[in-house]
């Protein structure tokens, strides 16, 4: 990966920032469509996912438990269904404010990094599709055949994990202030703060993110903190039309996706 120190950043979130959907639980239901007795990943999944709910375990744990629906394949298989998947499923359900947005940013130089917590089976082709150079991504172990349980290489790329994730490319003194640094404290020191810089996402799991960057968007947020916190620091707010509206209507697709109810194609 070249060096990218020195240069101005535009740092990109996937899941519900470039694209209304949660991609791994997209590409769950590009597998259950190519066969569907691998719905039976439910059984092996579903017991964990109650015990995630009060935070019993981690949400890389629950993630590894998840991909259990490819249990079995084989890696050349997976690595087909990930680059198919990405063509047919991603692709074409990118908002397209935001991929204008990002084309900007590479128009006028500045080194864009996607950055993302789902699984880097697949996000690689997506970074190679949009031209990004500097991706990161949740590791999973490949292997031969995919087991019941896949292995993670390092944490879930979440919260402040993104940021020592791409410490490689940012300047020194960013990454020396990231010892001890507590994320969930609104303000960093002044040092860390990447002038000219901009960071998109929808979570506030990617609070690190946008308080690395002189300016921060937030893509159609949903909790009320994250929304005062952007408010109060001048965040730009971008409101893309999503495939779903509310709450509500998030969970029902969500859902569908996880029983493989929910188009391959848009």
């Amino acid at each position: 990966m070249n060096s990218a120190k020195g240069s101005s950043y535009a740092l990109f979130d996937l899941d519900y920032t470039l694209i209304g959907h949660d991609t791994l639980l997209l590409f769950c239901n590009y597998i259950l469509k190519k066969n569907p007795l691998r719905i039976l990943y439910l059984v092996f999944f579903f017991p964990v996912a109650l015990l995630a709910a009060p935070g019993w375990i981690s949400s890389g744990t629950l993630k590894r438990f998840f991909l259990s629906f490819l249990c079995g394949l084989k890696k050349d298989k997976v690595e087909f269904f990930a680059r198919d998947f990405v063509q047919k499923s991603v692709l074409p359900r990118m908002y397209p404010e935001m991929l204008e947005i990002l084309r900007g940013h590479q128009a006028a130089g500045r080194t864009v990094v996607l950055t993302t917590a789902a699984p880097d089976i697949y996000a690689p082709y997506i970074a190679e599709a949009l031209g990004v150079t500097h991706w990161y991504s949740t590791r999973i172990v490949l292997k031969n055949r995919m087991p019941l349980l896949v292995s993670m290489m390092g944490r879930n790329n979440k919260n402040l994990e993104k940021i020592h994730r791409m410490a490689e490319i940012l300047p020194s003194e960013v990454g020396s202030s990231l010892e001890g640094l507590d994320w969930k404290k609104p303000e960093y020191p002044a040092g860390i703060l990447l002038q000219g810089s901009y960071s998109y996402s929808d979570s506030p799991a990617d609070l690190p993110l946008l308080r690395l960057t002189e300016f921060a968007a937030v893509v159609n947020p949903e909790s009320r903190t994250y929304i005062e916190e952007a408010r109060k620091k001048g965040w730009e707010f971008l409101y893309p039309a999503s495939d779903f509206r509310g709450r509500p209507g998030k969970v029902w697709l969500m859902v569908r996706q996880m029983l493989g109810l929910y188009p391959i194609k848009p």
